[in-house]
């Protein structure tokens, strides 16, 4: 909420609680809006609705910002939302290359936000994958240039890693290497903190 609008957490109060079923529910007590939720992600996905039915405001990709009136309208009574379908993925491979190869933490911050905000809770995390790769064949015993000419540059990663070709782009930095590993670690940090499941890469099958 804070990085929504500076102060509008103050004018929110939020609720996680044990359930069954995954849920939020809105209601209202000594003149805030009370949203509750078994998850952060359903915390954040009931705030969005009450941003877009009660205010008419959408968190958007291209408007990642909200304007809250002198006074919030209350619900009149609770209002609960369950739903059945408990894994809500995002994201694939593609994306990673085509929207998101040079994104910094704080682009990612907003999206992870995003994602929240509309009830994602399993994104693909393959940010710094290539690191993982990096690691293990230097453990292998390959050279460097052996590692340049298999792993891909920033804007092809993904399509290296499906195995659909080699070293295409590269070769990368030290520099690349250290800055993807960090964003990864912090990407993952904050998507559990919101109670999401980051999904990581598998073997895709390269000999």
């Amino acid at each position: 909420l804070g990085r929504l609008e500076k102060g509008a957490s103050s004018r929110f109060v939020t609720e996680r609680v044990a359930a069954e079923k995954d849920f939020f529910e809105l209601s209202a007590r000594k003149g805030k809006v009370v949203v509750r939720g078994n998850t952060y992600v359903n915390i954040a996905a009931g705030v969005h609705y009450y941003l877009k039915h009660y205010l008419h405001q959408q968190v958007a990709w291209n408007n990642f910002r909200i304007q809250l009136p002198d006074h919030l309208p209350l619900p009149k009574q609770v209002e609960r939302h369950e739903t059945d379908l408990q894994l809500r993925y995002d994201f694939n491979y593609c994306t990673h290359s085509y929207s998101m190869a040079f994104w910094d933490w704080e682009r990612w911050e907003q999206e992870i936000d995003w994602m929240a905000l509309h009830g994602i809770n399993l994104p693909l995390a393959v940010t710094g994958t290539e690191c993982v790769w990096f690691n293990v064949l230097k453990k292998l015993g390959y050279s460097r240039e052996e590692i340049d000419a298999f792993i891909a540059g920033p804007g092809f990663l993904a399509w290296w890693l499906m195995n659909n070709l080699e070293g295409w782009g590269g070769p990368n930095p030290d520099s690349w290497y250290a800055r993807q590993e960090a964003l990864q670690k912090k990407i993952v940090a904050r998507m559990r903190e919101l109670d999401m499941h980051p999904v990581f890469a598998g073997y895709s099958g390269m000999v």
